[in-house]
């Protein structure tokens, strides 16, 4: 693995690529947006869980087995699906009327959709800035002693 500036910690690399992907979101988005009056335009989204889940296994493959199974409280419960060989790509989301002009977007949506994944990018943005007093607040106490 490569040194990088927060390569002390994996989950904290992880967190950084979900801030890109969850950026790469955003724009895609609001492109959506943009083009909600052009013809022909079919709205473009990115998995986001399938990309984190790849990321994840990247960097957590050189460790011995750590996953976390479901708890299950009847043997009828299925498994969960493996979704390890997946790959993060832009599709687009079609599932909506398309007008008379061939344009699919619809802005009720496409509205929902920003405000969740901004919800979500703040979300990691504190949980990046908590992560950082944790080990300064550790820097500082040991200065103490």
């Amino acid at each position: 693995m490569s040194e990088s500036i927060y390569s002390y910690s994996q989950a904290r690399e992880l967190a950084y690529k979900a801030l890109d992907y969850r950026s790469l979101r955003q724009d895609l988005i609001s492109s959506n947006i943009a083009n909600v009056d052009t013809p022909m335009y079919r709205p473009r989204d990115i998995n986001f869980e399938e990309v984190l889940t790849s990321e994840s296994q990247k960097l957590f493959s050189n460790e011995q087995n750590k996953t976390l199974r479901l708890g299950q409280t009847n043997a009828m419960h299925l498994e969960p699906m493996d979704t390890s060989d997946s790959k993060g790509t832009v599709f687009f989301r079609d599932g909506h009327m398309a007008r008379n002009d061939g344009n699919s977007v619809d802005l009720d949506v496409e509205s929902s959709e920003i405000g969740k994944n901004s919800v979500m990018y703040q979300a990691l943005v504190g949980s990046l800035k908590k992560h950082g007093t944790i080990f300064t607040y550790a820097i500082e106490a040991s200065k103490s002693l």
